[in-house]
């Protein structure tokens, strides 16, 4: 297993963005990304990220097939309907495939959070530090 910091840095190759701060979150279960618009019609799933200091990448209007609709505790205790989409992301150097809820972390201080979902059985936590991948590659 490797180690991990309480905020890394995380890529998702087929949205074309690089580098995205993410928040580790033991406490969470599930991963979530920072979204608005979604619309999904005919099995056809639409929604836009918000990833801050990612211009290019902003408002682009992506879509999939590849999405479930799971009730999810969000941090107040309240569970809320949310969309989870399928994607791969590029975690320390290696691609992963990752499941993340669609929300408006507005906010929040990071736009991605990741979950034991995730985690499990991979990384191990070191909350007193930030980056660890990064520095590792």
């Amino acid at each position: 297993m490797k180690l991990i910091g309480r905020v890394e840095k995380i890529s998702f190759i087929k949205w074309d963005i690089e580098d995205l701060p993410a928040k580790i979150d033991t406490g969470a279960y599930t991963s979530a990304i920072h979204c608005k618009h979604i619309e999904e019609k005919d099995g056809l799933l639409k929604f836009i990220l918000l990833c801050p200091k990612t211009e290019k990448y902003n408002n682009k209007l992506l879509q999939t097939t590849k999405y479930q609709v799971k009730n999810i505790r969000s941090s107040n205790g309240k569970k809320q309907k949310r969309y989870v989409v399928s994607t791969s992301a590029v975690f320390y150097g290696k691609k992963y495939k990752i499941k993340l809820s669609l929300s408006n972390r507005g906010k929040m201080n990071y736009p991605v959070l990741i979950g034991r979902k995730f985690l499990n059985k991979k990384f191990i936590v070191d909350v007193s530090q930030k980056n660890i991948a990064s520095k590792e590659i």
